[in-house]
């Protein structure tokens, strides 16, 4: 039974081309009954929504378990930097923690977000994820550039795995970065069973690309400040993404998140060594931290699938996709808006593997309705 009828002067359903005066059916379940532009229903009456309307949005790459971090990191400090002060700062007392992490996850909530692929260093943030309106996939990242090591690391984080499914939590393991994960570990995570989708840093600094051509640079620095020995490492005189990603599975769900310093070159590599590729910008965290954006209208030129993430209050001053869109049309005007939503919505859907449910208006689906005007965002439901 419909119990609403939702009207808008420009209705973007995430596939395919906007409505005009488009418009919604919703069940009694918030359930979508019909999409299009002259709806009708017996006892119904038609509310109006001025400006747009949009689907929930996904956010790919978010750390809520540093939530407690806002403003408290330096910006354009260059990403060695940033991982340095990060971890003098980082420990803080467990409800400051869980507070921040409360108000974070209504904070995205508020601010249209539906669906969250979450990095987790540990267990902070699973509480609030089994409570939360939103759906959650918690991507547990390990860090082990120490061969020796590389079989505990792996079997803690299994570990952190199952404590996530035993909690009714979408969870999967994952290399942090290519500097920051031993060819071992690659290998490990790879080869798990029941392990999608994946995702890991990618090319956010230059010096991640110099590491791997010369072995030198920041991040060089930055390990061996850490403690880690070098003399293992393999140079490959290329850039870091053609060097790594043999390493993970071509045919399992990647994202490829900031991909900063990603060139053309860079691309065309990867689409031949990886069947599967996601690739996720989070903007507003490349500024604050690197104080540059990646090649984003390369990315859209070539209609690569692309997602959008907010990553976190360390690095960022809010946790909203849609403040994301607008900083993109900010640098890069060209790249259309529906474009742009597809980005935010069915293609991190797809590819958290909730495209039945979320991401799009389509019939069946649950309906998550953002409300667009005069360049501002209201979640409706």
């Amino acid at each position: 039974m419909i119990k609403r009828l939702l009207k808008t002067d420009t209705l973007y359903t995430s596939i395919g081309k906007p409505v005009e005066g488009g418009m919604l059916a919703i069940d009694e379940k918030n359930r979508i009954a019909a999409v299009g532009a002259n709806l009708q229903a017996d006892g119904v009456e038609v509310e109006y929504f001025e400006g747009a309307l949009c689907p929930g949005f996904v956010n790919t790459h978010c750390h809520l378990e540093l939530s407690h971090l806002k403003d408290k990191v330096k910006q354009a400090t260059g990403l060695h930097g940033f991982i340095q002060e990060l971890q003098q700062i980082r420990s803080a007392d467990e409800l400051e923690i869980e507070n921040a992490i409360n108000g974070a996850d209504e904070l995205m909530y508020e601010n249209g977000i539906v669906a969250v692929g979450d990095i987790s260093n540990g267990s902070a943030t699973f509480k609030r994820k089994q409570q939360s309106a939103i759906y959650y996939h918690s991507f547990i990242e390990l860090f082990g550039f120490d061969p020796i090591k590389a079989n505990t690391v792996y079997e803690r984080g299994i570990e952190l795995k199952q404590k996530a499914e035993q909690q009714n939590l979408s969870a999967s393991v994952v290399p942090h970065s290519p500097y920051s994960v031993s060819e071992s570990l690659f290998n490990l995570i790879s080869t798990t069973q029941s392990n999608a989708p994946l995702s890991i840093h990618n090319q956010e600094t230059a010096a991640e690309n110099e590491l791997y051509k010369s072995g030198g640079g920041k991040i060089a620095e930055m390990l061996e400040g850490f403690g880690n020995d070098l003399n293992d490492f393999k140079v490959t005189q290329r850039n870091s993404l053609p060097s790594f990603l043999q390493h993970l599975p071509k045919d399992q769900k990647l994202l490829l998140v900031h991909n900063t310093y990603t060139s053309p070159d860079d691309i065309d590599a990867a689409l031949i060594l990886h069947n599967n590729l996601f690739w996720c910008f989070c903007p507003k965290a490349n500024l604050y931290i690197e104080d540059r954006l990646p090649n984003i209208k390369e990315f859209a030129k070539r209609g690569l699938k692309c997602t959008l993430g907010t990553d976190s209050l360390a690095s960022n001053d809010s946790l909203s996709i849609w403040e994301e869109i607008k900083t993109i049309q900010g640098y890069f005007p060209k790249i259309e808006l529906n474009t742009l939503i597809q980005w935010a919505t069915i293609n991190g859907a797809e590819f958290l593997g909730i495209e039945g449910e979320y991401g799009s208006f389509e019939v069946g689906k649950q309906a998550t309705i953002n409300w667009l005007k005069n360049n501002e965002l209201k979640h409706l439901s």
